[in-house]
This record gives structure tokens, C-alpha cells and sequence, in this order.
């Protein structure tokens, strides 16, 4: 496994007039979708495939479920999904309120395990197969 990365020239959006850089870019393949994960959890377990798209629909569900009750949500080692948010200063404690919200998202944190493996992987040019 290596992660795969293409080389683009880009040019600096702040400062148009200065000369294109080259910047190493992901290369990511086909996503996977809720299909392949429930065809790969049959292959690889003793669920059928209706038991494992009940398990992979119901975790889909749950996680916005206690998202939205305020709770981060552990995913084993895989990480953790929580809410971000970033809001204008206020200069007193009245005036910090949901108003001076200017926008929220859903964050995931990594597992160390998973990052560790991430940050291991070599990495290697991709090529176009002609």
C-alpha cells in the first residue's frame, strides 16, 4: 500500500503576478461506497448481507443521532466524530451568544493507530497507464 500522489503547477491566488509553483496532490482512486463496505463485511465475516447492511445503516444513522444530542462519537480506534464551531469575540460574557456563531461542522479525529499507519505509508507518484 502507498499513498498516491500527481504533480500540479499552480499559481499563488494572493499574489497572481508570482511565478507557478509544482505541488504534490493526492491521488485518490474510486470511492467506496455503502455497497462495497457491506459486500467486503460479508467476505470477511460470518454476517449475511442483510445483517451487515442493518449494521452499516444503523451505525450511518447513529452518528448524526448523537452528534446532534451533543455527544462526540468513539468509533473504536477508527477515531471520533464531534462538532466545531467558530464564532465572532465578543467583549463580554452577555454578548457571546449562538448569534455570533459564523459556522459549525462535523470534525473526525483520527485513532492513533490509524494515523500511525497513514503517516508510514510511502508514498509514490502516480502513473497513467497508457
Amino acid at each position: 500500500m502507498a499513498i498516491r500522489f500527481v504533480v500540479q503547477q499552480r499559481k499563488n491566488p494572493r499574489n497572481p503576478a508570482a511565478d507557478s509553483k509544482y505541488y504534490v496532490i493526492n491521488k485518490s482512486f474510486d470511492a467506496i461506497d455503502r455497497d462495497f463496505l457491506i459486500n467486503d463485511m460479508v467476505q470477511n465475516t460470518s454476517l449475511n448481507f442483510n445483517e451487515a447492511a442493518t449494521g452499516i445503516d444503523y451505525l450511518f444513522k447513529a452518528i448524526p443521532k448523537y452528534i446532534s444530542l451533543g455527544h462526540t462519537v468513539k468509533i473504536g480506534k477508527l477515531g471520533y466524530f464531534t462538532v466545531g464551531i467558530k464564532s465572532a469575540g465578543s467583549e463580554t460574557e452577555e454578548e457571546a451568544t449562538a448569534d455570533k456563531i459564523k459556522w459549525k461542522r462535523l470534525i473526525f479525529i483520527v485513532g492513533k493507530d490509524i494515523r500511525k499507519l497513514i503517516n508510514d505509508l510511502p508514498a509514490e507518484k502516480h502513473t497513467k497507464i497508457q
